[in-house]
C-alpha cells in the first residue's frame, strides 16, 4: 500500500507544481502587459509634450518678414477652436506685426504634462521670448506661461486650445 500512497503523493506534488507554474506564467504575462502599457503611456505623454513644446515655440517665434510661413506652422499643428480663432485673427495680427516691424524669438524653458490619456493631454509650457519692434529695437524679454490642450488625431498631437496663463 505504500506504493499507492507514494504515487498519490507524487501526483499531488506534480499537480501543485503545475498550479504554481501556471500562476507564475500568469503573473509574468500580467507584468509584461503592465510594462507595455506603462511604456505606451509614457510614449503618449512624451509625444503630447513634444508637440506642445513645438507649438509654443512656433506661437512665440515670428518675424514680420516671414509672417505667412510662421503663422502657417502654427495652423499646421492646430485643430478645433484654437485653429479657428488663430486663423480668424491672422490678417489683423499680420497688419500689426508688419506695421511695427515686430519679431519674436521664443525659447522653451520648461514643459510638463499636467494630465492626459491616449487621446488628449493638458500641457503647461514656459517660454521666454525676445520681442523687437519699432518702439523697442533692442528687444524686450517676455516670459509666457502657456496651457495647451492637446488632442491626438490620426496619430498626431495637435493643439485644440491655447491659453496664456501668466
Amino acid at each position: 500500500m505504500t506504493s499507492g500512497n507514494g504515487r498519490r503523493g507524487k501526483l499531488i506534488v506534480a499537480w501543485a507544481l503545475s498550479v504554481l507554474l501556471v500562476i507564475a506564467l500568469a503573473a509574468a504575462t500580467l507584468s509584461v502587459i503592465a510594462l507595455q502599457k506603462q511604456r505606451q503611456d509614457k510614449a503618449l505623454r512624451e509625444g503630447a509634450m513634444k508637440s506642445a513644446r513645438q507649438l509654443a515655440l512656433d506661437f512665440t517665434t515670428y518675424d514680420y518678414q516671414t509672417w505667412d510661413a510662421d503663422s502657417k506652422r502654427v495652423l499646421d499643428d492646430s485643430t478645433g477652436q484654437f485653429r479657428q480663432e488663430f486663423e480668424a485673427g491672422i490678417q489683423a495680427v499680420k497688419t500689426d506685426v508688419a506695421a511695427n516691424k515686430a519679431t519674436s524669438k521664443g525659447d522653451v524653458k520648461e514643459a510638463a504634462v499636467v494630465s492626459g490619456d491616449k487621446d488628449s493631454a493638458e500641457v503647461l509650457v514656459i517660454v521666454n521670448a525676445l520681442v523687437t519692434n519699432t518702439a523697442s529695437t533692442e528687444g524686450v524679454e517676455r516670459r509666457y506661461r502657456i496651457k495647451l490642450d492637446m488632442v491626438r488625431e490620426k496619430d498626431r498631437w495637435l493643439t485644440a486650445d491655447l491659453q496664456v496663463v501668466g
